[in-house]
């Protein structure tokens, strides 16, 4: 992955709803820790919509809060991101120490409310089933978008993320052991499109569990799962992560202790070198049904759980 440097502010969703959300700007450096961030927030902006902006100020918070400066800033009526809705805002920030301006901030920011309740995503307030084209090289943002469908990949740069936050066009990088760095995961975690990260299988278990447990202060929103073997039976214990990915052969089907599911949600992953992101919806809803047959061929109405998405390509 080629994003390296971390962001020069980081910036956190803090307590929201529709009717109000709060958004902290820092300057992680403790030499500045006797610095202010002052600015505005500005929007929402989505792509060439008009939308009339709002400002928000942002407001310094007592500098014992964080390890550098800090500011608040309210939105009144928020507009969230999500794929469909790529709402992003404008904050403009002065780094001022001894009342002088020392360095000036401009960045866009989606507020992105996802998590996990039982066995599903949720993306604002909805159960979100995430469906995306596993491509080995760099992301087609254009034909994914219009497909409908996400991306995972492993060759993703700060450029193709900030096209997706424009876009509207969920991304679901692809780590390896080189990326298992707290820099790289902050610098994936300010994009509102870096929804779902993933920890490749190769990567030792001891090492993506200490990994998952770094990230819980850093990843935000963002949510961080791991690859497995689909074909062999689950793991006994995959401890710290929001998801795990099961993959599989073209073709073929979750070893049967599969059926019994996890505490966490699972996603399927097929492995077929054919798919573009023009064909990736159609395969997915074809991973889709045949996971749903395997499901009943023990017998019964239904599996008693839902895979919680879908993913189809090969790396």
């Amino acid at each position: 992955m080629s994003i390296a440097r971390p962001p020069e502010i980081a910036i956190t969703l803090g307590p929201c709803d529709e009717m109000r959300a709060e958004l902290f700007v820092r300057f992680p450096d403790v030499s500045a820790a006797g610095g202010r961030l002052v600015g505005t927030l500005v929007g929402p902006r989505r792509g060439r919509d008009t939308t009339l902006p709002t400002t928000s100020r942002l407001a310094p918070l007592p500098a014992a809060l964080a390890a550098g400066p800090v500011s608040r800033g309210i939105l009144t009526e928020p507009a969230f991101w999500t794929p469909d809705l790529p709402n992003l805002y404008r904050v403009e920030a002065d780094l001022e120490i001894g009342g002088l301006s020392t360095r000036r901030f401009d960045t866009l920011v989606g507020m992105r409310r996802l998590g996990v309740r039982g066995r599903s995503f949720w993306l604002d307030g909805r159960r979100w089933v995430p469906r995306a084209v596993v491509t080995a090289g760099r992301p087609d943002l254009p034909a994914s978008k219009a497909a409908a469908v996400g991306v995972v990949a492993a060759a993703v740069t700060a450029a193709d993320l900030a096209a997706a936050d424009e876009t509207g066009v969920a991304m679901l990088p692809l780590l390896g052991q080189d990326d298992l760095a707290t820099d790289r995961l902050a610098a994936l975690a300010i994009h509102p499109s870096a929804m779902l990260a993933i920890v490749a299988a190769d990567v030792p278990a001891s090492r993506a569990a200490e990994f998952a447990d770094a990230a819980k202060a850093i990843k935000g929103t963002m949510l961080i799962g791991c690859e497995v073997d689909g074909g062999q039976p689950p793991p006994e214990t995959i401890p710290g992560f929001d998801f795990i990915v099961v993959t599989l052969p073209a073709g073929g089907q979750p070893n049967a202790a599969w059926r019994s599911g996890a505490a966490t949600p699972l996603v399927a992953w097929r492995h077929d070198p054919a798919v573009t992101p023009a064909t990736a919806r159609a395969a997915c809803d074809s991973l889709q049904r045949d996971l749903a047959a395997w499901g009943l061929a023990a017998g019964g109405d239904r599996l008693a759980w839902d895979w919680a998405g879908y993913l189809v390509g090969s790396r």
